[in-house]
């Protein structure tokens, strides 16, 4: 009876890594009919068995976790792009820019401007969408804007409503110029 409660005793500490090694066992097996370490002798040096062990639950592991990081990345791939989204925010600040110049009296509405004109320029250019980061670089463009014109008001503690609207129009400016460019796009190549 003594050897029993032993034998049980080591099975209940090795059920862990016993289950393990199952687990990491079919997860490997094709459905050729592997063994289980159950019906396998157990070993009592385990020197061999722990880096077996080790690299089978790395195998798995990374598998596990490139699979979904894969997927991700693709994901992202299809749904941003951060050159896009580069060209956009240059061409977005340089248009705020130029259409405040040229608007002197009402430079915010001429940034808002310059945001829709480059919308509308991606909406006729682009072949996918990319609302996205049109919007995002519209957002980021009059936000950038609104903190530099009212400077004084933001340094003063009163600036994050000035930059939550400044987000909110650059990304409504942006959106609805990606949207109009393609409709017109999508207008000018359908046939008639």
């Amino acid at each position: 009876m003594a050897e029993r409660s032993d034998q049980r005793t080591r099975e209940r500490s090795s059920v862990d890594s016993e289950d393990l090694e199952e687990l990491l066992d079919s997860g490997l097996d094709d459905g050729a009919g592997v063994a289980s370490s159950r019906d396998e002798p157990t070993r009592e040096d385990g020197a061999g068995s722990s880096s077996g062990l080790r690299d089978r639950l790395r195998s798995i592991v990374g598998r596990s976790v490139s699979r979904p990081l894969g997927s991700v990345r693709s994901r992202l791939g299809h749904l941003f792009s951060v050159r896009t989204f580069g060209t956009a925010l240059v061409a977005s600040i340089v248009a705020a820019i130029g259409f405040g110049f040229v608007i002197p009296f009402v430079d915010t509405l001429g940034a808002l401007a310059g945001i829709f004109a480059v919308g509308l320029g991606f909406g006729l250019v682009g072949e996918r969408r990319q609302y996205l980061e049109i919007g995002l670089a519209g957002a980021a463009t009059a936000a950038l804007g609104a903190l530099t014109e009212f400077l004084v008001v933001a340094l003063a503690g009163r600036g994050d409503l000035v930059v939550l609207f400044g987000v909110g129009s650059g990304l409504l400016a942006a959106l609805i110029g990606h949207y109009v460019g393609r409709d017109l796009r999508d207008g000018l190549t359908r046939d008639v």
